[in-house]
């Protein structure tokens, strides 16, 4: 059987998706040049753990159901936005999450851990809770109407950066009360995710 293309995060909320949108729709109004995410597939990855043999797949709920069994349910809510690696070179446009109790990250490390322990490798880079809403095509983050690529772009971006924090992004709190085991395939159209497994944190 083919491998599958997994991962696992957690959901976010309609109202938090429809604060998501309507700043997605002022950068898209900018003109910038990005493959935007689809809000229903918008979330908060935890691990991505890339190419999976489906025989893997019993073994990763295993270690989640073991590791995730110690944790409760917690907070999150909406931070400021940013861009990936910085706004000199846009890759990645986001908006944060942060938990103010620090669930969170020590819930990550721990999923980090246990499938490190199941053959998985451990992600080097620092974990930054965010929700990506798109990813940015040019170096210069827009393109005029006529197609050119234009150096003023990534004024354009960062000034709209500026401007939505200084505005402040309503942070919607939200509960946290299960995460999910995701595939994820590739198609023309864009990804589409399928649930493998729910996992419930105590109350």
């Amino acid at each position: 059987m083919a491998a599958l293309r997994t991962f696992i995060a957690i959901d976010v909320p309609p109202a938090v998706l429809d604060t998501i949108t309507r700043i997605q729709n002022r950068f898209k109004s900018l003109g910038v040049h990005a493959s935007w995410v689809k809000p229903g597939n918008i979330h908060l990855t935890l691990k991505f753990l890339g190419d999976t043999d489906p025989d893997r797949i019993p073994g990763i709920q295993n270690k989640l159901t073991e590791t995730l069994a110690s944790f409760a349910a917690f907070r999150m809510s909406l931070d400021s936005a940013g861009v990936f690696p910085d706004t000199k070179h846009p890759r990645v446009l986001w908006v944060g999450l942060k938990d103010e109790e620090g669930t969170l990250e020590t819930l990550q490390t721990a999923i980090e851990k246990a499938l490190e322990s199941a053959g998985f490798p451990r992600e080097q880079r620092p974990f930054s809770p965010h929700l990506t809403l798109a990813r940015i095509k040019s170096p210069w983050g827009i393109k005029s109407p006529k197609g050119i690529k234009s150096p003023k772009g990534k004024k354009k971006l960062k000034d709209e950066l500026d401007a939505v924090n200084q505005e402040g992004i309503d942070p919607h709190p939200f509960d946290v009360g299960e995460i999910k085991l995701y595939e994820s395939q590739l198609t023309p159209k864009g990804s589409i995710y399928t649930v493998l497994a729910n996992f419930k944190l105590n109350p």
